[in-house]
């Protein structure tokens, strides 16, 4: 016999929304009205005002959260990713083992062992020019070409190895031990016996490279146009962090007391963490960046839209900071009734060629008590290195392109007009000129008691 079931009475049924169970005080299920004694009613529901509290403290937490992101340590890289020797690419006496010369940047070599005479000992044809800055190690040229890499003996020119590469090399090795690292425009980082050009480890980035390297701490440290610097261990290319820019770095980094100091084309100098990757300071310009940093002195110089600029090494941010100083200066800018914003932390100043047309082009050359800087008028400026006061100035033939060097008491620069010149540092007096025959727009690098000089031509030329 099947059995019968009951429906409830019409009472019992929501009017409002059709539903049938209650809540064993009353209310409805459905759409939360009350049941009484006297029949349904229509009860207004409880306000929770501690809602809307919790959510706004989660939006809060999540602003916040957002905002310390770039500055929360990473434990897994800080635990698992470590690099696995303590190689690096410090220059030493007579050597010029990466772009800047040393870690630092600095272009600067404070003793020779006698003054260089200006005169060209040899020169080289290296094809197709490129504006591969050479590196010298153990009296042995490592220098970029046009689809090649070279290995020349300093004191002859002659060649002891070369290798073919996948495109022109437009950037500078970087000697560390018995390695060389390079990066390439088909993506990849390559590490390579320094003595014979043997393949070691290869990594793959996700761009062409965007500059040279730079070994510290075991670490090898290069930018990609895919807008990251990436942090790879020095004896095997494993990956241990990589540094998302807001565009592309321009490596290689400055590097100083376990800190790295990388620009980046869309103007911001950042300072990170040179073991985790963690963000201390991002210091922002009205423009691009246009060369690598200097780390000297306390200060990190950096040219930006055609100025120099100088920020203190120890300067740190504090989450917020950033966001908020970039907001309060754009509200300054459209004339809002705002006060001035603040410096940002670490200014300290900031140099403008006066001679029209003028621009800083590269970064400069740096001594405890000065520094030497080109532009593109022709004109090399000595300035104090701590407050920038001026020296002196001296006007060349041509526009300066590349940075100059300094040695011992003298300072080193090429020109648009194919003059390598030499002046003394201290009251900028021309000592001697030498005619090298093509535009100058390679840093000239000292080392084994010579200059060496790449020329647009595709010359390598020995100065002595």
């Amino acid at each position: 016999m099947a059995r019968k079931v009951q429906t409830p009475p019409a009472a019992e049924v929501c009017p409002w929304c059709g539903a049938r169970d209650r809540t064993a005080w009353g209310t409805c299920q459905g759409c939360g009205h009350h049941y009484l004694a006297q029949g349904w009613v229509r009860v207004p529901g409880r306000r929770h005002p501690f809602r809307w509290i919790v959510l706004a403290l989660g939006v809060v937490v999540v602003l916040c959260l957002l905002i310390a992101w770039p500055f929360l340590p990473d434990p897994i890289t800080s635990v698992f990713h470590r690099p696995t020797t303590d190689l690096g690419s410090s220059s030493h006496t007579s050597q010029w083992a990466m772009w800047g010369g040393d870690l630092q940047q600095r272009r600067y070599v404070a003793d020779a062992s006698r003054p260089l005479e200006g005169r060209r000992l040899w020169s080289l044809n290296l094809g197709t020019p490129t504006r591969s800055v050479p590196v010298v190690v153990d009296d042995i040229i490592y220098i970029g070409g046009h689809f090649t890499l070279r290995a020349l003996d300093a004191h002859t020119g002659h060649l002891r190895w070369e290798i073919a590469t996948t495109g022109p090399l437009d950037t500078s090795p970087a000697i560390a031990g018995d390695r060389l690292y390079l990066g390439l425009q088909d993506w990849r980082v390559l590490a390579l016996d320094r003595r014979t050009g043997t393949t070691l480890w290869e990594f793959q980035m996700q761009g062409p490279v965007a500059g040279s390297a730079a070994v510290a701490q075991g670490m090898v440290y290069i930018g990609s146009l895919d807008g990251s610097l990436y942090a790879l261990d020095a004896a095997t290319g494993k990956r241990i962090w990589q540094f998302k820019t807001q565009d592309q770095p321009l490596s290689p980094p400055a590097f100083a007391a376990g800190t790295l100091f990388v620009g980046s084309t869309e103007g911001i100098l950042y300072a990170l963490h040179a073991r985790t990757g963690l963000t201390l300071l991002r210091f922002r310009t009205r423009d691009r960046l246009q060369d690598s940093p200097v780390m000297a002195n306390g200060l990190v110089y950096f040219p930006s839209g055609g100025q120099l600029y100088a920020v203190a090494a120890e300067a740190r941010e504090f989450p917020g900071q950033y966001e908020f100083q970039l907001v309060w200066a754009q509200f300054w800018i459209w004339q809002f009734p705002v006060p001035r914003p603040p410096s940002q932390p670490g200014s300290r100043w900031r140099f403008s060629p006066r001679q029209p047309p003028s621009g800083l082009l590269s970064a400069p050359a740096v001594a405890p008590e000065a520094l030497y800087v080109g532009d593109a008028a022709g004109y090399l400026y000595a300035r104090d290195a701590l407050t920038s006061a001026g020296l002196w100035q001296f006007q060349a033939g041509g526009a300066l392109m590349a940075s100059p060097v300094i040695v011992g008491s003298r300072v080193y620069f090429g020109a648009d007009d194919g003059l390598l010149y030499a002046l003394d540092r201290t009251h900028g007096e021309l000592l001697w000129t030498l005619s090298l025959g093509a535009p100058i727009r390679a840093t000239p690098i000292f080392a084994s008691g010579r200059l060496y000089v790449h020329t647009r031509d595709g010359q390598l030329h020995a100065i002595e």
